[in-house]
């Protein structure tokens, strides 16, 4: 690149140009004459495509947008020369991302570049590429290719780190679809590579996988890591392991130890040998940093303390893992690492301190875990004066989000007082962006920790008072319940609201409160309060009250009618008024209680007496943390309109429970079309009791992969669900989990299907779907939306050759007219359903070209396949060519079961 001139030259002639307009005109001469240039198409020579398209690659780093140079960069990507694939590479990588239309038309050439037979230096710009912009169909296409590279134990150092990387992206993109068998053992084995920089990589790539799911086969990892991360900590060089090149600021590799620390957090603390030597290693990197800490050495390099500091909360975070996981266990099997927890806290101490504020941050952030270990929570209150300023004084928000967090967890019955006065002192001059979590912690404090119910109601009213627009319903609920329930508290709570009413800038969410708690308990006051001062203390605040608050306070007035027989006299006029309101609600409400009024006074005894006990309610904490866990249960969950009526139904009924009548009957025809009219997901079966969705990656190669989503709507277990197949003998149709399983009430779970094609075929295959329920055996029936469309992939062909190849396959021609077919969707959904490339052509018919894949005795095959549709009144003509009469003909009867 550095020897061409014309590239130097536009470069130079760049940086030139005294302003942007003087840029921009040269940018734009330049685009024009690469896009004549590009236009000569083959006569183009080599060098000259490499020059232009490095100099779209300068351009497009200026800013400007790039229309021109995508081919020309993919065909150099499929060239045969280094030079050439490295420039292509390159651009694509730079013009390309992950969803660009053109990335599928790169798979095949990557495929190519990845053989074994490749030279490593080309092997690496593919899996570089892979890495950087690999979508999921590249990962399911490519991952074999990959994963034939790492295992294969000729490749050098520099393949084997590009190819752990390469396959970190594929595992993230697509984990469903690799096999973790195949590369786990290669991986584990690489760990213990004397290359520092192949570990580094092997362990990434381990932390990827494990981060997916647990495997009973990554336990293996466990020594491995511990050996590497022993050598590297007691810098033991006896296995002959050269430590030159790996020191930084005279720590050897901390990416490493750090990487290998946090792998060993996915796994249970380890027996024997392992385990001496990780508590070894554990003790040395905390004496460590005990020992520099209490030295004061703060002359030390920035760089040389990140990476110490780096491996000391790595280091703790797995200590504090191994404390966290044993608590369930018998005394003498329990973690033996509490020893260093003493230690751990006086150093956290000593962070949180500090002034730097990435320190203070991961120190506050440590504190915070730790403090969940049972009887840590006591000694790191002793550091409650600078979490306190950290809290109050910090300025980054951060921090002080972390102090409010470690704050939450240490407060006990001892300093739960002190604790809430202080987080009531920070809530006046907190930022709106914490006050609202701010005023839930505070709330669950005095609800826990409350001895007196009456400081509890006080906490509250002061939250209302403070920061009445972040108290949510939930925690005002909550105080209507406590008070309800506790008898002693009850004219306590009247008084204290009736006083807290008389104020006109009371916020609302105390007007409601106030509201309730004195329409319901105001015969307990009538002693101190006549009801006419409660009646004026309430409705002071009803004309600037929104339509919700003002139908609380009307229910109030009526309450107190029931107390205050000689109040009617001053409600009616307000019943009346609204009696004919706009707002149906306030409309109704008015309504009713002017006519109870009216009546005799049992009738308004009778309906309004006090309110029972709340049965069953939740701590504001217990609530919570249910909503947290649905939150998350939910967020992976597909959203579907029928389990949403059945969540709200359950939700809303107190109804008594009836036995459930499970039916499971067969997929209707109508789901079945509407699968098969899809592009790659939707729901296969649907009845009142079971729900299978699906997911579909077809159309790259002879196999098909389908993910079945098994959702129980039911209240009764599917116990041993099995599954069978029938259908052609085309297809070879894989299932794991492959033993019988169980799907819980409302639970969801996963299947992995695996259909290889091994020749053309037209019957749909057929699952039998078998399980347990409440005892009594049930089986269905449910079409598979697998056909010969699915293993055609795309084939990029322009018009001039179109025309020239159709004539050839005039043999292995299938055709037919079939009517009442909509034109404008068939051009539409045709070429993404069944997975063929529409050739550019003026013509009134729509040309695809594809290849038909499948596979015998091991051995792939590809069959070029050309179609034509030709639509005109409502009638379809349907052509389609190949070198085999039976891939036509089986791909026309594909063809009418969709659309016909």
């Amino acid at each position: 690149m550095s020897q061409m001139r014309g590239l130097t030259n536009f470069i130079t002639q760049i940086r030139a140009c005294k302003n942007k307009s003087e840029e921009k005109d040269r940018v734009l001469k330049e685009m024009s004459n690469i896009r004549s240039k590009f236009q000569k198409g083959t006569r183009l020579g080599a060098y000259s495509r490499r020059k232009y398209t490095w100099k779209i690659i300068y351009i497009y780093m200026l800013g400007y947008e790039i229309d021109i140079g995508h081919m020309e960069a993919m065909q150099l990507c499929a060239s045969k020369t280094y030079s050439e694939k490295k420039t292509g590479y390159c651009a694509c990588q730079v013009l390309f991302n992950e969803k660009h239309d053109l990335l599928t038309m790169l798979t095949q050439p990557v495929k190519n570049d990845l053989s074994r037979d490749t030279p490593e230096h080309i092997q690496a710009l593919a899996m570089t590429l892979v890495s950087n912009i690999g979508s999921k169909t590249m990962a399911d296409t490519l991952w074999k290719d990959v994963a034939d590279i790492l295992t294969r134990g000729s490749s050098r150092s520099s393949i084997r780190k590009k190819a752990s990387l390469c396959m970190l992206k594929m595992v993230r993109k697509a984990p469903e679809n690799i096999e973790v068998e195949v590369i786990a053992p290669r991986v584990i084995s690489m760990i213990a590579d004397q290359d520092f920089g192949v570990a580094l990589c092997a362990v990434t790539l381990m932390i990827g996988l494990v981060s997916m799911g647990p495997n009973p086969l990554y336990n293996e990892a466990i020594p491995n890591t511990i050996r590497v991360l022993y050598k590297l900590v007691t810098k033991n060089s006896n296995s002959g392991t050269d430590f030159s090149g790996y020191y930084y600021f005279n720590t050897i590799s901390p990416w490493l130890q750090i990487k290998c620390l946090r792998l060993l957090q996915y796994f249970p603390a380890p027996q024997g040998d392992s385990k001496k030597r990780l508590d070894e290693s554990l003790l040395r990197i905390l004496k460590h940093e005990t020992k520099r800490v209490k030295s004061g050495s703060s002359s030390q390099k920035k760089n040389k303390t990140n990476a110490d500091h780096g491996i000391l909360f790595e280091c703790m975070n797995l200590i504090i893992y191994y404390e966290q996981t044993s608590g369930g266990e018998a005394e003498e099997k329990k973690s033996n690492y509490r020893d260093h927890l003493d230690a751990m806290a006086k150093l956290l101490g000593r962070f949180i301190s500090l002034k730097e504020a990435n320190v203070r941050y991961l120190g506050l952030d440590a504190m915070t875990r730790l403090a969940k270990i049972e009887g840590m929570g006591q000694k790191i209150s002793q550091q409650m004066t600078t979490i306190l300023f950290s809290l109050r004084k910090d300025q980054d928000a951060s921090i002080r989000k972390r102090a409010l967090d470690l704050l939450f967890v240490i407060c006990s019955k001892e300093n739960s007082r002190k604790i809430t006065q202080e987080l009531l002192s920070f809530l006046k001059v907190a930022d709106y962006k914490i006050r609202e979590e701010l005023v839930l912690k505070i709330a669950i404090l005095a609800e826990r920790f409350a001895t007196d119910l009456r400081w509890y109601l006080d906490v509250i009213l002061n939250l209302i008072t403070v920061a009445g627009d972040y108290v949510s319903d939930d925690i005002w609920y909550r105080a209507i319940q406590i008070v309800t329930n506790n008898e002693q508290l009850q004219k306590y709570a009247a008084l204290t609201m009736s006083r807290a009413l008389k104020n006109k800038g009371l916020h609302e969410n105390g007007i409601k409160v106030g509201s309730y708690i004195l329409g319901e308990f105001s015969d307990l006051v009538a002693e101190t309060k006549s009801g006419e001062q409660l009646f004026e203390s309430i409705h002071q605040h009803f004309e600037t009250a929104t339509s919700r608050t003002k139908a609380l306070l009307l229910s109030s007035y009526i309450k107190l009618c029931n107390s205050f027989p000689d109040l009617q006299s001053q409600v009616l006029p307000v019943f009346s008024r609204f009696s004919v309101h706009a707002d149906e609600e306030l409309q109704q409400r008015a309504c009713e209680y002017k006519t109870i009024i009216g009546r005799e006074r049992k009738l308004l005894e009778d309906v309004f007496e006090l309110m029972p006990a709340y049965e069953n309610a939740e701590s504001l904490d217990a609530k919570v943390k249910v909503r947290s866990k649905k939150a998350v249960s939910e967020a992976g969950a597909t959203e579907d309109d029928d389990e949403n009526e059945d969540e709200d139904e359950d939700e809303n009924s107190e109804e008594e429970e009836e036995d459930e009548e499970i039916d499971l009957p067969d997929q209707d025809d109508e789901t079945f079309d509407a699968i098969l009219a899809a592009s790659n997901s939707g729901v296969l079966y649907k009845s009142e009791s079971l729900q299978i969705g699906v997911k579909m990656i077809s159309g790259i190669s002879q196999e098909m992969k389908m993910k079945l989503f098994y959702g129980n709507k039911s209240d009764y277990a599917l116990e041993n669900l099995t599954v069978s197949f029938k259908g052609p003998d085309a297809l070879d149709i894989q299932q794991s989990p492959n033993q019988a399983f169980t799907v819980n009430p409302k639970e969801q779970k996963a299947q992995y299907l695996r259909a290889i094609c091994m020749k053309p075929f037209s019957e749909i295959p057929e699952m039998t779907v078998s399980c347990t329920i409440d005892g009594e055996e049930h089986d269905f029936s449910v079409k598979l939306p697998i056909l010969m469309h699915q293993f055609i992939s795309p084939y990029q062909m322009d018009a001039g050759k179109f025309k020239e190849n159709w004539g050839k396959f005039e043999g292995g021609e299938a055709r037919e007219v079939i009517s009442g077919i909509d034109g404008k969707e068939l051009t539409l959904k045709v070429p993404e359903i069944f997975h063929m490339h529409k050739v550019d052509i003026a013509a009134s018919a729509i040309p695809l070209v594809g290849i038909f894949n499948a596979s015998k005795d091991g051995r792939v095959i590809k069959l070029p396949v050309m179609g034509s549709l030709a639509v005109k009144n409502g009638n379809c003509q349907v052509i389609f060519r190949s070198k085999h009469q039976s891939v036509s003909q089986n791909l026309l009867a594909a063809f009418k079961t969709i659309f016909a």
